[in-house]
């Protein structure tokens, strides 16, 4: 039982006979609010069972956030919560909130965002509805002709099949993609409540073949773009990773951090984020400058994960650069 999920069904009677022994064991309703709460495995396209992608599970909260129901009524949120289709997450100014989801994705909302989750039930494929700032995405790879996670935005659809890829609405109502790891494939042209469209086999007017062109691309690894309403998607190379040139501080009752690095061209702003682990789901502080110097405050003593990064001309956020640190800050200066 303690490895089931790490099996292969080779047959749908397998996993109904797994997902059987799972609930056989206990009461009538409580089989049914199991069965309420977790939906059954299913067999992909390779003859393998697949735990269902939905309800999410917080699994990092760092600050204050809630969950939204159907309806939209806000409760406070707190680790451990599941996060069902047509429900959503809403972060706080200086809140990060990490879900995992149970095909073993994960996604990330740092300050001042807001998503909800849905569910392609055809493709058994979870959509998030990016409603307000940024969702950084780490989907798991699979071989499937088919998306496997989608992220839709005001201006377009993004298609995934397993990548490490961050999106964000800005004020002008477009989107921004940064592609860190695989491929993404954005079709703006495409209504995610619209259903799918069949092929007549009838060749398209020149018109048309060239607007469909211009609506789909696909981002590379360590490219990201603008997606805007209308003009040709055209990806760009990301920013390299700043560098980390040194740190120095503030002692005192309230001790500053400061992170030097090293001036990086084209750079228009620079990111920094202190996580306390390495995948950088539990985020517990992020700050933003105009300049390669970057201060925290109000950190406790402990052994951090920094990542840097920069943004460009354009708003795309470049790649990231990793250094652990172990931070001790000295509340009185030493005489």
């Amino acid at each position: 039982m303690n490895h089931m999920t790490s099996l292969h069904c080779r047959h749908l009677g397998t996993c109904l006979l797994l997902v059987v022994g799972l609930v056989s064991p206990l009461t009538q309703s409580a089989s049914a609010a199991l069965l309420d709460s977790k939906r059954l495995p299913y067999i992909d396209d390779h003859q393998q069972c697949r735990g269902q992608p939905l309800p999410a599970t917080v699994e990092h909260l760092t600050g204050e956030a809630w969950k939204l129901d159907r309806k939209g009524k806000q409760v406070a949120l707190e680790e451990g919560m599941t996060i069902d289709e047509q429900e959503g997450v809403k972060t706080s100014p200086s809140a990060f909130v990490s879900l995992s989801l149970g095909d073993g994705s994960r996604i990330v909302l740092p300050s001042s965002s807001q998503v909800t989750l849905r569910l392609n039930e055809e493709l058994v494929v979870p959509q998030v509805i990016l409603e307000q700032g940024q969702v950084e995405s780490y989907v798991i790879k699979r071989a499937s002709d088919y998306d496997r996670f989608q992220i839709v935005t005001p201006v377009g659809v993004l298609g995934v099949r397993g990548t490490h890829f961050r999106v964000r609405n800005d004020d002008n109502g477009q989107s921004l993609i940064e592609v860190l790891n695989g491929q993404v494939a954005v079709d703006r042209g495409e209504d995610p409540d619209a259903p799918a469209k069949k092929h007549t086999g009838k060749p398209l007017a020149k018109k048309a073949e060239k607007a469909a062109a211009d609506d789909e691309v696909q981002v590379m690894a360590r490219q990201g773009l603008r997606i805007q309403k209308e003009g040709k998607l055209t990806p760009i190379e990301l920013l390299p990773a700043p560098q980390l040139l040194g740190q120095t501080g503030q002692t005192g009752p309230a001790p500053v951090w400061q992170l030097i690095m090293k001036p990086l061209h084209g750079a228009t702003r620079y990111r920094a984020q202190v996580a306390t682990d390495t995948a950088f789901l539990n985020i517990k502080q992020e700050q933003f400058s105009s300049t390669p110097e970057i201060n925290f405050s109000g950190l406790k003593a402990f052994f951090y994960h920094v990542r840097l990064s920069a943004y460009d001309a354009q708003g795309l956020e470049g790649e990231t650069g990793v250094y652990d640190i172990f931070y001790y800050p000295r509340t009185t200066r030493v005489q």
